[in-house]
């Protein structure tokens, strides 16, 4: 699929749009928050301003290959978090989402993760969807539950975020 920053995936309140380099010092803000880190398995606190660059960079060349697709979440112009489809082989991905804490609660990370599973599925043409979330991440089991994703795992992974070990829920959407 051809990078275009101009593509616009729409809710009814927010905007998904595909990250830009000038994106990074919106995410370091966000990510410079301790609770949303630590529900990030390979956040640090803080963030590698160096290696959350590269990775914002990084950006248009995977969605070009087909290997990612990194969306900034837009709140009124406003980025507010990012959302992404990555580790794409074989008709298969994994979702991931993350927002600022000052919209928690509000039903946002829901919107932009149903019109991720959407794009994933539509326009991507995945067959089959992943995703993890820290046990204690009640809100974003939630999530994808309501989603029609199904718990098929529990696995013990490091959380750099967290510095020690925790238990992830793995989740997956076979459509």
């Amino acid at each position: 699929m051809q990078y275009d920053p101009a593509i616009r995936l729409l809710t009814e309140r927010l905007t998904l749009r595909p990250t830009v380099p000038d994106d990074v010092e919106r995410a370091l803000d966000i990510r410079s928050n301790p609770a949303v880190a630590r529900n990030l398995v390979s956040a640090t606190i803080p963030p590698d301003i160096q290696k959350m660059t590269g990775w914002f960079r990084s950006h248009s060349d995977e969605w070009r290959e087909g290997s990612a697709y990194r969306l900034a979440i837009d709140l009124d112009s406003r980025m507010i978090g990012v959302c992404d489809v990555f580790d794409i082989a074989e008709g298969e991905g994994e979702i991931g989402y993350w927002t600022e804490q000052a919209i928690w609660g509000r039903g946002f990370g829901l919107e932009a993760a149903e019109r991720l599973v959407r794009f994933a599925l539509e326009d991507v043409g995945l067959n089959k969807i992943r995703a993890g979330c820290a046990d204690d991440n009640i809100a974003s089991a939630a999530i994808l539950t309501r989603l029609g994703f199904q718990r098929v795992a529990d696995v013990r992974v490091f959380s750099q975020s967290r510095e020690t070990e925790i238990t992830q829920r793995r989740f997956q959407l076979v459509v």
